[in-house]
Protein backbone atom coordinates (compact mmCIF):
# COMPACT_ATOMS: atom_id res chain seq x y z
CA UNK A 1 0.00 0.00 0.00
CA UNK A 2 1.38 3.39 -1.04
CA UNK A 3 0.60 5.99 1.63
CA UNK A 4 0.12 9.45 0.14
CA UNK A 5 0.32 12.89 1.68
CA UNK A 6 -1.86 15.68 0.29
CA UNK A 7 -0.55 19.24 0.52
CA UNK A 8 -3.41 21.65 -0.11
CA UNK A 9 -7.18 21.17 -0.32
CA UNK A 10 -7.78 24.32 -2.39
CA UNK A 11 -9.15 22.68 -5.52
CA UNK A 12 -11.55 19.87 -6.29
CA UNK A 13 -8.53 17.71 -7.16
CA UNK A 14 -7.88 16.78 -3.54
CA UNK A 15 -11.40 15.44 -3.05
CA UNK A 16 -11.50 13.75 -6.46
CA UNK A 17 -8.09 12.11 -6.10
CA UNK A 18 -8.80 10.90 -2.56
CA UNK A 19 -12.15 9.50 -3.67
CA UNK A 20 -10.57 7.61 -6.57
CA UNK A 21 -7.78 6.26 -4.37
CA UNK A 22 -10.27 5.19 -1.70
CA UNK A 23 -11.44 2.51 -4.11
CA UNK A 24 -7.91 1.28 -4.82
CA UNK A 25 -6.11 -1.47 -2.95
CA UNK A 26 -2.64 -0.14 -3.82
CA UNK A 27 -2.75 3.45 -2.48
CA UNK A 28 -4.58 5.76 -0.10
CA UNK A 29 -4.41 9.28 1.33
CA UNK A 30 -3.09 9.02 4.89
CA UNK A 31 -1.81 12.55 5.61
CA UNK A 32 -3.17 16.03 4.91
CA UNK A 33 -1.99 19.61 5.27
CA UNK A 34 -3.85 22.73 4.16
CA UNK A 35 -2.73 26.34 4.41
CA UNK A 36 -6.21 27.86 4.58
CA UNK A 37 -5.93 29.96 1.41
CA UNK A 38 -9.26 28.70 0.07
CA UNK A 39 -10.85 26.29 2.56
CA UNK A 40 -11.94 26.77 6.15
CA UNK A 41 -10.35 24.70 8.91
CA UNK A 42 -13.59 22.76 9.35
CA UNK A 43 -13.37 21.54 5.75
CA UNK A 44 -9.91 20.14 6.45
CA UNK A 45 -11.14 18.40 9.60
CA UNK A 46 -14.04 16.81 7.73
CA UNK A 47 -11.79 15.77 4.84
CA UNK A 48 -9.39 14.01 7.20
CA UNK A 49 -12.26 12.31 8.99
CA UNK A 50 -13.82 11.20 5.71
CA UNK A 51 -10.64 9.55 4.43
CA UNK A 52 -9.10 8.48 7.73
CA UNK A 53 -6.10 10.74 7.23
CA UNK A 54 -3.87 12.40 9.82
CA UNK A 55 -3.91 16.20 9.80
CA UNK A 56 -0.57 18.03 9.89
CA UNK A 57 0.07 21.63 10.91
CA UNK A 58 3.52 21.50 9.29
CA UNK A 59 3.47 19.99 5.79
CA UNK A 60 7.09 18.87 5.95
CA UNK A 61 6.46 16.91 9.15
CA UNK A 62 4.90 14.31 6.83
CA UNK A 63 8.36 13.40 5.53
CA UNK A 64 9.19 9.96 6.85
CA UNK A 65 5.52 9.14 7.36
CA UNK A 66 4.35 8.99 3.73
CA UNK A 67 5.57 7.13 0.66
CA UNK A 68 4.73 9.94 -1.75
CA UNK A 69 3.36 13.48 -1.77
CA UNK A 70 0.86 15.43 -3.88
CA UNK A 71 1.24 19.23 -3.94
CA UNK A 72 -2.24 20.44 -4.89
CA UNK A 73 -2.35 24.10 -3.84
CA UNK A 74 -3.68 26.77 -6.22
CA UNK A 75 -0.81 29.14 -5.44
CA UNK A 76 1.75 28.01 -8.01
CA UNK A 77 4.36 30.31 -6.50
CA UNK A 78 4.24 28.28 -3.30
CA UNK A 79 4.90 24.94 -4.98
CA UNK A 80 8.68 25.21 -4.77
CA UNK A 81 8.61 25.77 -1.01
CA UNK A 82 6.27 22.83 -0.49
CA UNK A 83 7.81 20.33 -2.93
CA UNK A 84 11.58 20.79 -2.56
CA UNK A 85 11.99 19.28 0.97
CA UNK A 86 10.05 16.17 -0.06
CA UNK A 87 12.08 15.71 -3.23
CA UNK A 88 15.38 16.29 -1.42
CA UNK A 89 14.34 13.61 1.06
CA UNK A 90 13.76 11.18 -1.81
CA UNK A 91 9.96 11.26 -1.57
CA UNK A 92 8.22 10.83 -4.96
CA UNK A 93 6.23 14.01 -5.51
CA UNK A 94 3.42 15.15 -7.78
CA UNK A 95 3.20 18.91 -8.33
CA UNK A 96 -0.22 19.92 -9.64
CA UNK A 97 -0.65 22.41 -12.47
CA UNK A 98 0.77 24.93 -13.00
CA UNK A 99 4.04 23.52 -11.67
CA UNK A 100 5.51 26.96 -10.93
CA UNK A 101 5.34 30.61 -11.94
CA UNK A 102 8.99 31.08 -12.85
CA UNK A 103 11.74 29.17 -14.59
CA UNK A 104 13.85 29.53 -11.44
CA UNK A 105 11.22 27.68 -9.41
CA UNK A 106 10.79 24.97 -12.04
CA UNK A 107 14.55 24.37 -12.14
CA UNK A 108 14.79 24.40 -8.33
CA UNK A 109 12.11 21.70 -8.17
CA UNK A 110 13.92 19.64 -10.82
CA UNK A 111 17.28 19.95 -9.07
CA UNK A 112 15.76 18.90 -5.76
CA UNK A 113 14.43 15.77 -7.47
CA UNK A 114 17.89 15.04 -8.87
CA UNK A 115 19.60 15.58 -5.50
CA UNK A 116 17.14 13.33 -3.72
CA UNK A 117 16.84 10.77 -6.49
CA UNK A 118 13.08 11.22 -6.23
CA UNK A 119 10.52 10.71 -9.01
CA UNK A 120 8.91 14.00 -10.09
CA UNK A 121 5.44 13.94 -11.64
CA UNK A 122 2.68 16.45 -12.25
CA UNK A 123 1.32 19.22 -14.39
CA UNK A 124 -2.05 18.97 -16.11
CA UNK A 125 -4.06 15.75 -16.12
CA UNK A 126 -5.60 16.55 -19.53
CA UNK A 127 -2.75 14.97 -21.57
CA UNK A 128 -3.58 11.66 -19.87
CA UNK A 129 -7.17 11.62 -21.14
CA UNK A 130 -7.23 8.61 -23.48
CA UNK A 131 -8.60 10.70 -26.36
CA UNK A 132 -5.66 13.12 -26.06
CA UNK A 133 -2.90 10.61 -25.37
CA UNK A 134 -4.06 8.51 -28.33
CA UNK A 135 -3.24 11.41 -30.67
CA UNK A 136 0.46 10.69 -30.14
CA UNK A 137 0.09 7.33 -31.89
CA UNK A 138 -0.28 9.08 -35.27
CA UNK A 139 3.05 10.90 -34.74
CA UNK A 140 1.65 14.40 -35.40
CA UNK A 141 4.01 17.04 -36.75
CA UNK A 142 1.43 19.82 -36.50
CA UNK A 143 -1.17 20.51 -33.82
CA UNK A 144 -3.82 23.16 -33.27
CA UNK A 145 -5.55 23.58 -29.94
CA UNK A 146 -8.11 25.87 -28.32
CA UNK A 147 -8.80 26.39 -24.63
CA UNK A 148 -10.46 28.91 -22.35
CA UNK A 149 -10.04 30.81 -19.11
CA UNK A 150 -6.92 32.18 -17.48
CA UNK A 151 -3.99 31.84 -19.90
CA UNK A 152 -1.68 30.46 -17.22
CA UNK A 153 -3.86 28.41 -14.88
CA UNK A 154 -6.08 26.89 -17.58
CA UNK A 155 -3.74 27.40 -20.54
CA UNK A 156 -1.46 24.83 -18.93
CA UNK A 157 -3.88 22.15 -20.15
CA UNK A 158 -3.07 23.02 -23.76
CA UNK A 159 0.65 23.52 -23.18
CA UNK A 160 1.16 20.27 -21.28
CA UNK A 161 -0.92 18.35 -23.82
CA UNK A 162 1.05 19.46 -26.89
CA UNK A 163 4.35 18.94 -25.02
CA UNK A 164 3.34 15.35 -24.29
CA UNK A 165 2.28 14.84 -27.91
CA UNK A 166 5.58 16.25 -29.19
CA UNK A 167 7.57 14.11 -26.79
CA UNK A 168 10.56 16.42 -27.08
CA UNK A 169 11.77 19.76 -25.73
CA UNK A 170 10.51 23.12 -26.93
CA UNK A 171 12.79 25.50 -28.86
CA UNK A 172 10.73 28.66 -29.41
CA UNK A 173 7.41 30.32 -28.65
CA UNK A 174 6.16 32.91 -31.14
CA UNK A 175 3.16 35.12 -30.31
CA UNK A 176 0.75 35.53 -33.21
CA UNK A 177 -0.20 39.15 -33.84
CA UNK A 178 -3.77 38.49 -34.89
CA UNK A 179 -7.16 38.15 -33.21
CA UNK A 180 -7.11 36.48 -29.83
CA UNK A 181 -4.35 35.24 -27.55
CA UNK A 182 -2.49 32.87 -29.84
CA UNK A 183 1.03 31.44 -29.79
CA UNK A 184 2.94 28.92 -31.88
CA UNK A 185 5.38 26.53 -30.22
CA UNK A 186 8.27 24.92 -32.09
CA UNK A 187 9.80 21.68 -30.81
CA UNK A 188 13.25 20.16 -31.23
CA UNK A 189 12.05 17.47 -33.66
CA UNK A 190 10.63 20.05 -36.07
CA UNK A 191 7.01 19.64 -34.99
CA UNK A 192 4.90 22.68 -34.10
CA UNK A 193 1.70 23.52 -32.24
CA UNK A 194 -0.49 26.61 -32.46
CA UNK A 195 -2.54 27.33 -29.34
CA UNK A 196 -5.43 29.74 -28.85
CA UNK A 197 -6.12 30.50 -25.22
CA UNK A 198 -9.27 32.64 -25.36
CA UNK A 199 -11.90 30.26 -26.66
CA UNK A 200 -15.49 30.47 -25.36
CA UNK A 201 -15.81 29.60 -21.68
CA UNK A 202 -19.49 28.64 -21.69
CA UNK A 203 -19.10 24.97 -22.52
CA UNK A 204 -15.73 24.46 -20.82
CA UNK A 205 -14.28 22.61 -23.80
CA UNK A 206 -10.71 22.02 -24.95
CA UNK A 207 -10.25 21.18 -28.62
CA UNK A 208 -7.35 19.58 -30.52
CA UNK A 209 -6.64 19.02 -34.21
CA UNK A 210 -3.48 17.13 -35.13
CA UNK A 211 -1.90 16.37 -38.50
CA UNK A 212 0.43 13.39 -38.76
CA UNK A 213 -0.04 10.00 -40.35
CA UNK A 214 -3.67 11.11 -40.45
CA UNK A 215 -5.70 14.10 -39.35
CA UNK A 216 -7.55 13.76 -36.06
CA UNK A 217 -9.79 15.96 -33.94
CA UNK A 218 -10.64 15.67 -30.25
CA UNK A 219 -12.94 17.63 -27.93
CA UNK A 220 -12.70 17.29 -24.17
CA UNK A 221 -15.50 18.73 -22.06
CA UNK A 222 -15.84 19.32 -18.33
CA UNK A 223 -18.44 16.70 -17.41
CA UNK A 224 -17.81 14.38 -14.49
CA UNK A 225 -17.34 11.48 -16.91
CA UNK A 226 -14.72 13.38 -18.92
CA UNK A 227 -12.84 14.39 -15.78
CA UNK A 228 -12.78 10.83 -14.48
CA UNK A 229 -11.36 9.66 -17.81
CA UNK A 230 -8.32 11.89 -17.31
CA UNK A 231 -7.89 11.65 -13.53
CA UNK A 232 -7.87 7.84 -13.39
CA UNK A 233 -4.92 7.40 -15.79
CA UNK A 234 -3.19 10.47 -14.35
CA UNK A 235 -3.16 8.84 -10.92
CA UNK A 236 -2.24 5.47 -12.41
CA UNK A 237 0.85 6.98 -14.03
CA UNK A 238 1.77 8.88 -10.86
CA UNK A 239 1.68 5.64 -8.89
CA UNK A 240 3.78 4.01 -11.62
CA UNK A 241 6.31 6.83 -11.15
CA UNK A 242 6.26 6.27 -7.39
CA UNK A 243 7.11 2.62 -8.02
CA UNK A 244 9.97 3.66 -10.30
CA UNK A 245 8.29 2.35 -13.44
CA UNK A 246 8.41 5.63 -15.39
CA UNK A 247 10.46 8.83 -15.42
CA UNK A 248 8.61 12.10 -16.02
CA UNK A 249 11.17 14.54 -14.69
CA UNK A 250 12.23 15.99 -18.04
CA UNK A 251 8.65 16.19 -19.32
CA UNK A 252 7.45 18.01 -16.21
CA UNK A 253 10.43 20.37 -16.20
CA UNK A 254 10.33 21.21 -19.91
CA UNK A 255 6.56 21.71 -19.88
CA UNK A 256 6.91 23.93 -16.81
CA UNK A 257 9.46 26.21 -18.46
CA UNK A 258 7.42 26.18 -21.68
CA UNK A 259 4.33 27.44 -19.85
CA UNK A 260 6.30 30.39 -18.46
CA UNK A 261 7.72 30.92 -21.95
CA UNK A 262 4.25 31.08 -23.48
CA UNK A 263 3.08 33.58 -20.86
CA UNK A 264 6.20 35.71 -21.43
CA UNK A 265 5.78 35.69 -25.21
CA UNK A 266 2.13 36.70 -24.99
CA UNK A 267 2.90 39.52 -22.55
CA UNK A 268 5.94 40.95 -24.37
CA UNK A 269 4.78 40.28 -27.92
CA UNK A 270 8.22 38.90 -28.76
CA UNK A 271 9.44 35.39 -29.58
CA UNK A 272 10.92 33.49 -26.64
CA UNK A 273 13.48 30.68 -26.59
CA UNK A 274 14.77 28.76 -23.55
CA UNK A 275 17.80 31.08 -23.59
CA UNK A 276 15.88 34.37 -23.78
CA UNK A 277 17.01 36.73 -21.03
CA UNK A 278 13.47 37.88 -20.28
CA UNK A 279 12.51 34.31 -19.47
CA UNK A 280 15.11 34.03 -16.72
CA UNK A 281 13.53 36.90 -14.76
CA UNK A 282 9.87 36.33 -15.66
CA UNK A 283 7.49 35.48 -12.85
CA UNK A 284 3.76 34.94 -13.19
CA UNK A 285 2.05 36.47 -10.16
CA UNK A 286 -0.50 34.29 -8.40
CA UNK A 287 -2.00 36.63 -5.80
CA UNK A 288 -4.92 38.04 -7.79
CA UNK A 289 -5.88 34.65 -9.22
CA UNK A 290 -5.78 33.07 -5.77
CA UNK A 291 -7.87 35.88 -4.29
CA UNK A 292 -10.65 35.29 -6.83
CA UNK A 293 -10.40 31.50 -6.97
CA UNK A 294 -13.41 29.38 -6.12
CA UNK A 295 -13.26 25.56 -6.28
CA UNK A 296 -15.80 23.61 -8.32
CA UNK A 297 -16.80 21.86 -5.09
Amino acid sequence: MIELGVLGLDTSHSETFASILENRSNASVTAVWDGGDVRESEYTREFCERYGATRYDDPHAMIGNVDAAMVLTVDWNGHRHLAVPFLEAGVPTMVDKPVAGSVADVIAIERAAVRGGAPLFGGSALPFHPSVSSLAKTMPDTAFSVGYGDTFYYGVHLVDSVRLLAGTDWTQVTPNHGPGRVATIDFADGSAATLRFDGPEGDGTFGFLTVGERTQTVQIGSSTAELEQMYEPFLDEFLAAVRGERDDRNRVTDAGTLLVGVQTALETGDPVTPDTGALETAEVASESFLADYEPYY
